[in-house]
């Protein structure tokens, strides 16, 4: 695409951000539904490991540690991909710019608002609290490998974020109205990926622990809030489209590498006292 299509693009995404809201959440709640069938689909191909691998439960885990290593070197990759991308004169950052302004010249007070109430979906205190709790919850359950992953998923994107913030320093996009305000750095968006990995591992823990009819609807409403929650931070312009993309690509690969752990240690045990089977 030519620098003027982009730019135009950029505008047209700024000019009806209630709609494109719309139309994010139906997308997100359609790909969290594609998940929980890949997720399906594996665990009914995967039976117990300890039946055709002769090795220990640690090398199993080794092995899934590995493979998910790899998938954080190219999901590592690409973000450095996206933040050049998005410097001045890259297509990323003329569509960032062009959102940007867009939002700036013309967004409506009254949603503006609207997603100032929504982004606190995303706040740092209330996902830690989230993480403490439901942890010890699942701890004192006796659903100890729950618990370790949920414990790692979270605390590890997290630190993970802060540490991208500081590498990639990028500064945020000028925020004036007046009706939420951020500091520090902006790439990736923390907030983003924060409600990526409380939400999508909350949709895990449904397809574990609620009855089935429970699991579609639990992952399309994380699929539907993890959207709004990125969107709100391109709306209230405090972050960059590309901000918010990153932090989707890093908590999603980060769920997804301690998932396939919990997985492999799953099918590895296999018995009575195991996950329940989503």
């Amino acid at each position: 695409m030519t620098t003027m299509e982009i730019s135009e693009l950029g505008a047209l995404l700024a000019r009806y951000p209630m709609e494109w809201w719309m139309v994010g959440m139906a997308v997100a709640a359609m790909v969290g539904a594609l998940a929980l069938a890949g997720l399906r689909t594996a665990q009914r191909h995967s039976p117990p490991l300890r039946r055709f691998l002769p090795v220990q439960a640690h090398w199993v885990v080794l092995a899934a540690m590995g493979a998910s290593a790899c998938t954080l070197v190219l999901a590592g990759a690409t973000m450095a991909e996206l933040a050049e991308s998005g410097q001045p004169g890259g297509p990323w950052g003329a569509l960032d710019d062009a959102i940007a302004a867009g939002l700036q010249a013309q967004a409506d007070t009254a949603v503006l608002q609207l997603f100032a109430t929504l982004t606190h979906l995303g706040d740092a205190w209330a996902l830690a609290a989230a993480t403490v709790v439901i942890g010890a919850v699942l701890w004192v359950r006796q659903n100890r490998l729950l618990a370790i992953g949920w414990l790692v998923a979270l605390a590890g994107n997290g630190a993970l974020t802060k540490i991208l913030k500081q590498v990639f320093e990028r500064v945020r996009p000028e925020h004036v109205h007046g009706i939420a305000r951020a500091d520090g750095f902006s790439f990736p968006s923390g907030h983003t990926s924060g409600s990526m990995a409380a939400y999508a591992m909350l949709a895990y823990l449904a397809t574990r622990l609620l009855p089935r009819p429970w699991h579609l609807p639990a992952v399309m409403a994380a699929g539907a809030v993890i959207f709004t929650t990125g969107w709100s931070r391109v709306v209230l312009q405090v972050h960059y489209a590309s901000d918010v993309l990153a932090g989707w690509l890093l908590a999603g690969t980060w769920v997804l590498c301690t998932v396939l752990v919990m997985e492999s240690v799953a099918r590895w045990r296999s018995r009575p006292s195991g996950l329940i089977q989503a």
